[in-house]
């Protein structure tokens, strides 16, 4: 009864749309509405006409044929089968050597098979074109002998005449060769996918009907087949061509099968496209087509059944969802899937039927849908959306809490901890159970006194763990508002990383990230703080010498080495003095505080170098031990400034005293006030130059050099001096450091250079001496730019000058093969070079033979007063000796006594310039010099 009057509410829904639909008048509108229009059956409705559209313009074919295809998927298995396919394969071609095969080919292969027994044959081979006479003749008599006694059919088939000409034509074999051999349909019509499903009959044309391959092989010439895609191709037996031509194939193998001839080789092109098995060979789909039909065949509801069965689900899946809770039906539709699959197999294997499944699987969904749709109303669908809404919150907080770094606890107002998220545990090494029930204060000591008196804004604690270890968290307590008990939520967050930084920048500010001793900042606090307790003591500063030389030599990483190995041996031996630190590369200092530098420091100096300079074993991976040196310079403590002033002073002139140190060659020096003094004239000096520079203000002196045979003046040496204010000179060595130090040597040695060859024409026109000697800074040799504008102003001279520059040893100390190539360029341009003070530098033999110099000096300190010097007479002697041997000329500086000018005629020395002779004259009193000595112009 109910199922009549949910039919019957249906039809009046139906009819109560279409009614409104057609406007009818409003008299049968209001009949129509005396019958109450149900909402579920409108959506049932709805539900039908949505899947009636769908069905009715073919979208549904589609997937429900893939949803088919991979069912049959799931069921393929191999059938016994008499049907054998002789492959036409590309192992076949390549053997024979050409295509299209000769007749007397398949001739040959069809003979074979008419002798061995076969039951029926099938040749799927296009012979309706003519080959040759001999090859045909043999092919025809082959058919006709097996036509004879087995059933034998040949391939027809339609083809349009070209791809742009819509015009069928008909393919058959020609009429000689078909004798007794019956012609059969072998065109197969893809799906719309384009995938071959279905075999039809055959094909009617003009005067015949031509039945199908496959019927004629399944012996049925009444119905078309789907092809049943369930059965696997490895069910057929196959056989290469080749192997049956050259005798490889038993008789009993070929005995009593039905043979199918066809094309396997892709090169071939007769390959189809099929659901289940991807591609295929044509003659295996005859064969599928074949086998499917002897099985029965294969069917499909007709139409009006396939829609009379849609039809009946919709209605049974109204009826039962109507009835039924969403979640029920839920239930009933996945059931009903099932049963939907479990049909089609039933159908299919068992009556060769193809029923649907995925049709009445989707139209019972859409009405399942829309019947629950229509159950909502406004409020049901909001409380709906609310619960999805709270469960995903709910989800997404727990998956929040669950993975935050975070480490949060949940407490009631007893400060009982009642629940924990994963962080804490894990941290704790607790399971939930175990944390859980169990009082905070455990974890956390300030809430003995209860969750209520924590800080309500976040504070930084330690969290303890069960094993005792405590960790820096900042914590934030809260409360949640709840209709029942307090609940409060305690975060910690982990600040060890925080910690770990404030602590390693802290330990950054304070020591040095290397050796571990004080950095310069803190050490000056150090030195601060000690000034303000003690009135005196000293400031000491080591500087390592040759470290750069270990670092070239051995790498950075054993240059890190020694600099450690030497920090630890000054905190060692310090330790009880006064703070030590690393104020730079390879620079350290210390301080004592009360101890003066005359009482107690210079010792302390003296045992610190003896510790540093005893031998430094290097790692294994450098396999070397080096002994370095250390130069100490040491600042007294002088209470003038405030006490951070004079922290920077101490170390200021302790680092002066190390460099000057160093430049005296003592281990040990002092800072005193004369040096204060003079690093005060060094710093007035360096503008000083400049300004000079500019206005002319140096001043050229100039010695004369005599031929010592005849006394005869031959040139001089242009000597730079600085007169100051009071008359007297600034020292050369003081201008020539603090020049080179100020980057300025190159433009004084300009000025030099220009001011002697603006008195180049005067001294042409007095006929004076023409060689004029100027002095070179080893410093100049290592700028290649200074060199090149050197040799552009000499090329500037007017040609009366002979210039000879004097260069020192030293100047190879840098870069020795650069300094060497700019020697050879002075030389190349028309100077000549003179090695000046020598035995003084560092390896003056050794330098003689890569210097192209023409002249050597020796200098005064070997000169003068030689006669009271045995020593000095040795040395003298043998330079002279050695530089005529190697072709040089001698001057000697410094001649000062008759018996110096007679020890240097006797051992025949050429060239001499001293106080004996002259000293350094002005221009003036060169001229009047000169006029006393020179009768008549030297050229």
């Amino acid at each position: 009864m109910w199922v009549t009057a949910w039919v019957s509410e249906s039809a009046w829904a139906l009819v109560s749309v279409w009614v409104q639909i057609k406007g009818m008048p409003a008299a049968t509108v209001r009949l129509f509405k005396r019958r109450p229009v149900s909402k579920i059956s409108v959506a049932a409705l709805l539900a039908a006409l949505v899947f009636a559209l769908l069905y009715g313009t073919n979208l549904l074919e589609r997937p429900e044929a893939g949803f088919r295809d991979q069912i049959v998927a799931l069921l393929i298995k191999e059938q016994p089968s008499n049907l054998l396919i002789l492959e036409i394969d590309s192992t076949s071609i390549e053997t024979v050597g050409q295509w299209p095969w000769p007749r007397s080919v398949f001739a040959a292969a069809i003979t074979a098979l008419d002798q061995a027994g076969i039951r029926s044959l099938m040749v799927d081979v296009d012979f309706s074109a003519v080959s040759t006479l001999g090859g045909d003749a043999e092919l025809e008599e082959a058919i006709r002998s097996v036509a004879a006694t087995v059933p034998t059919y040949l391939p027809v088939f339609v083809q349009r005449r070209s791809h742009g000409d819509g015009e069928l034509m008909i393919r058959r074999p020609l009429s000689h060769l078909s004798g007794g051999a019956e012609l059969v349909a072998v065109n197969m019509q893809p799906e719309q996918d384009g995938l071959v499903r279905f075999l039809s009959v055959g094909f009617r044309w003009q005067e015949g009907f031509y039945r199908g391959a496959w019927n004629a092989l399944a012996g049925h010439s009444d119905a078309g087949t789907w092809v049943d895609y369930s059965i696997s191709p490895a069910s057929f037996h196959y056989i290469r061509f080749i192997d049956l031509l050259e005798g490889r194939v038993p008789a009993h193998k070929l005995h009593g099968r039905d043979v199918i001839i066809g094309a396997t080789a892709i090169e071939l092109g007769d390959m189809l496209a099929t659901p289940v098995h991807q591609v295929l060979p044509g003659a295996v789909i005859q064969a599928l087509g074949a086998q499917t039909l002897r099985n029965g065949g294969l069917h499909a509801l007709t139409p009006m059944a396939a829609v009379f069965s849609l039809a009946l689900f919709w209605l049974g899946a109204t009826l039962v969802f109507s009835r039924c809770s969403w979640w029920r039906g839920l239930q009933v539709l996945g059931l009903f899937v099932l049963c939907s699959v479990g049909l089609f197999v039933w159908a299919y294997q068992g009556a060769g039927l193809i029923v649907y499944v995925f049709n009445p699987v989707l139209l019972c969904g859409l009405v399942y849908v829309a019947i629950n749709l229509a159950r909502l109303d406004t409020a049901t669908l909001e409380r709906l959306w609310l619960q999805i809404s709270l469960r995903d919150n709910e989800a997404l907080l727990d998956r929040i809490v669950a993975t935050t770094n975070d480490y949060i606890l949940c407490v009631d107002a007893d400060g009982v901890i009642t629940k924990a998220n994963q962080a804490i545990l894990t941290l704790c090494d607790m399971s939930e159970a175990a944390m859980c029930n169990s009082p905070l204060s455990d974890c956390l000591p300030e809430a003995r006194q209860g969750v209520l008196r924590l800080p309500s804004t976040p504070f930084d604690t330690q969290l303890v763990t069960r094993s005792g270890l405590r960790i820096p968290v900042q914590a934030t307590v809260s409360r949640v508002a709840t209709s029942g008990q307090a609940i409060f939520t305690v975060v910690l967050r982990d600040l060890s990383e925080r910690v770990a930084r404030e602590q390693e920048l802290e330990y950054r500010a304070t020591y040095d990230g290397l050796t571990g001793l004080l950095n310069r900042s803190a050490f000056f606090e150090r030195v601060v703080d000690s000034l303000q307790y003690h009135p005196s003591g000293c400031l000491i500063c080591v500087d390592i010498d040759y470290f750069r030389e270990v670092n070239d030599t051995y790498g950075h990483v054993a240059g890190d080495q020694l600099l450690k190995t030497v920090a630890q041996r000054i905190a060692v031996y310090v330790a009880a003095l006064g703070p030590c630190a690393r104020i730079g590369g390879d620079g350290f200092a210390l301080w004592l505080a009360g101890q003066k530098f005359a009482a107690g420091g210079q010792r302390v100096c003296e045992r610190l170098l003896e510790e540093i300079e005893r031998p430094h074993t290097l790692d294994a991976n450098v396999g070397a031990s080096v002994q370095v040196s250390a130069t100490a310079g040491v600042a007294d403590y002088e209470h003038h400034d405030s006490a951070p002033a004079q922290a920077e002073t101490l170390l200021r002139q302790a680092l002066d005293a190390t460099r000057l140190a160093k430049q005296e060659g003592v281990a040990v020096r002092c800072y005193s006030q004369s040096d204060s003094q003079a690093a005060m004239r060094r710093l007035e000096l360096v503008p000083a130059i400049r300004s000079h520079i500019n206005s002319d203000a140096f001043q050229l002196l100039y010695q004369p050099k005599l031929d010592l045979e005849t006394l005869t003046p031959v040139g001089c040496e242009a000597l730079l001096r600085w007169p100051r204010n009071d008359g007297e000179m600034v020292s050369v060595d003081q201008l020539i450091a603090v020049a080179e130090n100020s980057r300025q040597i190159a433009p004084l040695t300009r000025w030099v250079v220009e001011t002697l060859l603006a008195q180049e024409a005067h001294w042409q026109q007095k006929g004076w001496p023409r060689n004029i000697a100027l002095n070179l800074s080893p410093r100049l040799f290592q700028d290649r730019n200074f060199i090149a504008g050197l040799k552009d102003l000499l090329r500037s001279s007017r040609g009366y000058y002979s210039i000879e520059c004097e260069i020192t040893e030293t100047a190879l100390l840098g870069n020795e093969n650069r300094a060497l190539a700019l020697f050879d360029e002075l030389v190349d341009s028309g100077a000549t070079l003179a090695i000046d003070d020598y035995g003084t530098g560092y390896s003056s033999l050794a330098y003689l033979q890569s210097i192209r110099a023409s002249v050597l000096k020796i200098d005064r300190s070997f000169v003068t007063g030689i006669q009271q010097s045995p020593a000095n007479q040795v040395i003298v002697r043998s330079t002279i000796n050695m530089a005529h041997e190697l072709g040089m000329r001698v001057v000697a500086e410094g001649v000062e006594t008759p018996g110096d000018e007679q020890f240097l005629r006797v051992h025949r020395c050429d060239l001499v310039q001293g106080y004996l002779y002259a000293r350094p004259l002005a221009l003036p009193e060169l001229e009047r010099w000169l006029a006393t000595r020179i009768s008549e112009p030297v050229w």
